[in-house]
């Protein structure tokens, strides 16, 4: 396989595989040598120029008044693929879910990672009236960060959404905005002693329902389903009847 035919593999077109691989050879250069060298005609040179220059692989500067172009190290290309491959695998359980988008199918999300439970929980900002948790707090919060959970919460209460907290008792840990209050619109209970889990879940009026794991093993499922959302409702309101209420500011 030729240099040419790599680069367009790479998403380069022809022209731009050969203008590239030009300025790679020429070194510093104007646009005339470069045109001469690729075999392309001046005038469409500067659309390809700036594209390659768009992409991180050409820079570009003023020498004497004309303008210089230059191939960057070409182990640039290996940065731009795996940063293409880490775009694609964050967005994995986007398409997923479209991928199971069958009339009378569940759509199911898998989420692997610390990055990519993060994107599951911000679920709780795309609700507009309310939102419930059953929530091992230590564990979730060693598993994504203080930092993201606050921020949910400063998102949903921003959009003035009301938000029900049922703590794991075991591992309920306080974190900035998570106290019961008027101004958290949230109302917080403990569970019962008996009751003992690592993995939290979530309740959206998006119609879904989120299983958060521990750091131990690291991953969230958000399904979109009638049923299960009415069934796990259902196990929810029962929990928290069983459940102690606090007082405000506590939690």
């Amino acid at each position: 396989m030729d240099n040419t035919t790599i680069l367009k593999e790479l998403g380069l077109n022809d022209k731009e595989a050969k203008t590239y691989l030009a300025i790679l050879e020429l070194g510093s250069s104007t646009i005339k040598p470069i045109a001469d060298r690729a075999g392309v005609q001046r005038t469409s040179m500067y659309n390809f120029i700036d594209r390659l220059v768009e992409a991180g692989l050409v820079t570009q500067a003023q020498v004497r008044g004309r303008m210089h172009y230059q191939a960057v190290n070409p182990s640039h290309l290996l940065d731009i693929q795996r940063k293409r491959l880490e775009l694609i695998e964050e967005n994995i359980p986007n398409f997923l879910s479209l991928y199971n988008a069958t009339p009378n199918k569940p759509r199911i999300q898998y989420f692997e990672g610390a990055t990519q439970m993060r994107q599951a929980l911000y679920e709780e900002t795309r609700c507009t009236h309310k939102t419930a948790f059953l929530l091992p707090t230590k564990d979730l919060m060693e598993m994504i960060g203080v930092e993201t959970m606050a921020d949910i919460n400063h998102k949903r209460v921003a959009a003035g959404v009301l938000g029900r907290s049922l703590r794991i008792r075991d591992k309920a840990v306080p974190f900035p905005t998570s106290a019961q209050s008027t101004k958290n619109l949230l109302t917080v209970r403990i569970t019962p002693p008996q009751y003992k889990s690592s993995m939290g879940v979530g309740l959206y009026d998006t119609g879904k329902v989120g299983f958060f794991s521990s750091k131990n093993e690291g991953f969230a499922i958000m399904i979109e389903s009638q049923e299960l959302y009415e069934v796990m409702g259902t196990f929810y309101e029962m929990l928290w009847e069983m459940s102690e209420p606090i007082k405000a500011g506590q939690g």
